[in-house]
């Protein structure tokens, strides 16, 4: 079914006053039927805004948004600054392109789903990662189709987003975190607990939406990061240039965005805002940009149901996005 048809499948439920539902996968997912009421809510807020983005009914909003937004950006570790442009750890950057295009997709893996757990941060790390890694090998960038949805990179390697949770070194969990690229650097083992020579497959230690006790096979193979930094002081929000150079250096960013029902709510058009002031609660990827849109690609990690495709886009500047961005190298 396309998703056009899942849409009007949608309005027809709400029409009728019946529980709402979404084709997923090979079954249908219900939903509580308040959510449809919800949604009407919203719609004729936008509609009064003058807003053009479209809402409905999609797997995030079984969810309440402190089960979903982790991104903690107060939880930074200790040594970050290292990280920034002209830290220790980053030699200020002078190659960026001087010019780029008016459309830019870069890489990016497949979209997962998170679940009920506020860990953004660890999928935002491993979905960079995974990026980097298909990027490294030679895949083919993702593409923005004719009838706008959204085609991933063929699958590389599977990465866990359970270990990063489980097991990482600084105590973050479903209530809230940080980028974890140091965890995964061979280079930081000698710190003691917390540390690995990478990533593991996903199949090595799936993920469950919960903090469970670190436990995965210490012969499993490893995708190991050799070297991460922000775009800029890892702080604040670059230029729009800036972000876009990075994205076309790198292939995707880890980076911020301010969620709130709204955003969970979208499922298609440019998201143009709701809280330009707000600060970061959510950490996606910055994958492509659109000048013709004003608009970033951002993937998220709640469901290809959500969005399109699992993607949304984002006008510049739109709800702190672009928080804090960081690309990643694979080893």
């Amino acid at each position: 079914m396309t998703r056009t048809a899942r849409l009007t499948l949608l309005a027809l439920a709400f029409s009728l006053g019946a529980a709402s539902s979404l084709l997923a996968g090979d079954g249908v997912q219900q939903f509580d039927p308040a959510l449809a009421p919800r949604v009407e809510r919203l719609r004729a807020e936008l509609a009064r805004q003058g807003k053009g983005y479209q809402v409905g009914v999609n797997p995030a909003m079984q969810y309440s948004l402190d089960q979903l937004c982790g991104f903690r950006p107060s939880l930074r570790q200790a040594d970050y600054l290292d990280h920034a442009e002209g830290g220790a750890r980053q030699p200020r950057r002078t190659d960026y392109p001087a010019h780029l295009p008016a459309t830019f997709t870069g890489w990016f893996s497949a979209v997962k789903d998170q679940g009920a757990c506020g860990s953004c941060w660890a999928f935002a790390t491993i979905g960079n990662l995974e990026a980097a890694a298909l990027k490294a090998s030679g895949a083919p960038q993702g593409q923005v189709n004719a009838d706008g949805s959204i085609t991933t990179c063929r699958d590389l390697t599977v990465l866990s987003e359970q270990q990063v949770l489980s097991c990482n070194p600084d105590g973050y969990g479903c209530d809230g975190g940080f980028y974890e690229f140091g965890m995964l650097e061979p280079a930081n083992l000698s710190k003691g607990t917390g540390y690995y020579p990478g990533a593991v497959p996903a199949t090595a230690f799936p993920y469950v939406a919960s903090r469970v006790a670190c436990s995965f096979s210490a012969t499993t193979a490893y995708t190991p990061v050799s070297q991460w930094g922000f775009v800029g002081n890892g702080t604040e929000i670059p230029s729009v240039f800036a972000i876009k150079a990075a994205i076309y250096t790198w292939g995707s960013l880890s980076a911020g965005v301010f969620a709130d029902e709204y955003f969970q709510a979208y499922t298609g058009g440019v998201f143009t805002g709701s809280n330009n002031t707000a600060a970061p609660n959510h950490a996606i990827l910055l994958v492509g940009w659109d000048d013709a849109k004003g608009a970033w690609l951002l993937k998220n990690s709640w469901n290809a149901q959500w969005g399109i495709d699992g993607f949304m886009w984002i006008q510049y500047g739109a709800n702190a996005v672009g928080t804090s961005p960081a690309w990643v190298l694979p080893q």
